[in-house]
């Protein structure tokens, strides 16, 4: 049995009529709308900001002139600080101390006495070397106007003369034996803490205390071989730590080792770095940036390099023709540092770079350059 509805297809052919007569009129209206001439006339719209040859005003741009930068290639390599002197204090001759003449972390200066060993014995030994040399450089003043008069030989003269420098250098002897026994600082620097008290049984070897020298850093890092040819001595350098964030530290490269690791293909470099402040500690972590090949070129702004592909390409404003107009010109650019880029070719200092506005320039299209004060704060702070 069928079910029939002869309502319900009369509503659909009704509708498939309404539906075929609104296409064939959309069909018909849209030739129509597609051959209008647009309002305000003019022809197809032209390269500059979809406008009319005579519609319209020039594109508002911001530009600068270009100027030069200072550059450097960095070559970043990681290192460990030394103090440029160190020694171990340590007795050369076996007694007990007697004296300590320093406190823990002090600053010395050369020659300070640090150390004093017991020397009762030693300068006894001292006292009856003197009173040797004494006795010969007498008994040497008798006979030589003796010897003058023919009173004594020349023979006799001869070991007087001999006696004199025997017991001067005998006293010598006895007096560097006594200097052992005090020990003193062979450089300016800071001590550290002491291994001894006053009393102790000291023999050669112990080691009594630390002296470093710091006011000046040693760095020791390595580079890749390919920059050895670029970094020589003198080459700036900055080094950065943990240790002391938010510091860059800054030196000179004093040494280059004289052979290239085979294995790791680099090479040893020696840098010093000045430690007036005090803020460096032998033993230090630190990053190091060499500053190889300072240069001066022109530079612009990152934000107006316009990359194409392999290319790059900034717009310029060209006022050769006593107006001013956009002009787009292919450039080579090279290291970028503080958020500018070093221009290695298509630009010279002095050419007018747009650095906002670029999307509304056009080949060869009159500009207006703006104002930057007129420049709201938030666009302001995004050109920085």
């Amino acid at each position: 049995m069928m079910f029939r509805a002869p309502g319900l297809w009369k509503m659909f052919a009704a509708a498939f009529v309404v539906a075929s007569i609104m296409i064939v009129w959309f069909a018909n209206a849209a030739p129509a709308r597609s051959s209008a001439t647009p309002p305000g006339g003019g022809g197809p719209p032209s390269a500059a900001g979809g406008r009319g040859p005579g519609g319209g005003p020039p594109a508002t741009v911001f530009a600068e002139a270009v100027t030069p930068a200072e550059f450097a290639t960095r070559v970043d390599a990681i290192g460990t600080l030394e103090a440029r002197e160190r020694v171990d204090l340590s007795p050369t001759a076996a007694d007990r101390i007697t004296a300590i003449r320093f406190q823990d972390g002090e600053r010395v200066k050369a020659g300070k006495t640090l150390f004093v060993l017991a020397q009762r014995e030693q300068a006894a030994l001292v006292d009856e070397a003197n009173a040797e040399a004494a006795q010969a450089r007498q008994e040497l003043a008798r006979l030589e106007p003796l010897a003058q008069q023919g009173a004594v030989s020349k023979s006799e003269l001869d070991v007087a003369r001999r006696n004199v420098e025997t017991a001067a250098a005998s006293l010598r002897a006895v007096q560097s034996r006594q200097n052992d026994r005090v020990i003193v600082a062979p450089f300016d620097g800071v001590l550290g803490f002491r291994n001894v008290s006053a009393g102790a049984y000291v023999r050669p070897g112990d080691v009594l205390a630390t002296l470093v020298d710091d006011s000046v850093m040693r760095l020791d890092f390595s580079i890749p071989s390919i920059y050895l040819q670029s970094v020589k001595i003198g080459t700036p350098i900055e080094a950065q730590s943990d240790d002391a964030p938010g510091k860059t530290f800054s030196g000179t490269v004093a040494m280059i080792d004289n052979a290239i690791n085979p294995v790791t293909r680099a090479v040893r470099v020696r840098a010093m770095l000045p430690n007036d402040s005090g803020a460096l500690v032998s033993g230090m972590f630190v990053r190091v940036s060499v500053l190889s090949e300072p240069r001066s070129v022109p530079s612009v702004p990152e934000r107006a390099l316009q990359p194409s592909g392999p290319d790059v390409f900034v717009w310029i404003v060209d006022e050769a023709s006593g107006k001013p107009l956009a002009k787009k010109v292919k450039v080579t650019a090279g290291q970028r540092e503080n958020k500018r880029v070093e221009i290695l070719a298509g630009l010279s200092a002095g050419d007018r770079i747009i650095v906002d506005g670029m999307m509304r320039a056009r080949e060869g299209a009159p500009v207006t350059i703006g104002d930057p004060a007129s420049l709201t704060p938030t666009k302001a702070a995004a050109r920085e």
